[in-house]
């Protein structure tokens, strides 16, 4: 296992990936769809991530693409991929 990432920069990644797969994170939370600790449990997958550095690069190119905003679909490598598609979707 390797050292957990920085909490800022895999909180921004993860901002990211909301926004490219059309799921506003701060809005869930204040909806009550994800709670404090859900929060948590993502950014800490988060930064357990051992491709950061190809999560910038797939966020990148995904910056200005046409289907950005909900269309797209995550990264296979992806830690949160399936907690983001159904927060997307409507579900928790």
């Amino acid at each position: 296992m390797h050292p957990l990432g920085d909490a800022m920069q895999h909180l921004q990644l993860m901002a990211r990936m909301g926004k490219h797969l059309g799921t506003d994170l701060a809005e869930a939370f204040e909806a009550g769809k994800i709670s404090a600790e859900d929060w948590a449990e993502m950014i800490t997958s988060c930064r357990g991530c051992d491709a950061p550095e190809s999560c910038k690069r797939w966020l990148e190119t995904q910056d200005g693409a046409a289907g950005a905003g909900g269309s797209v679909e995550p990264p296979d490598y992806c830690c949160n991929a399936a907690r983001l598609l159904r927060l997307r979707a409507g579900s928790n």
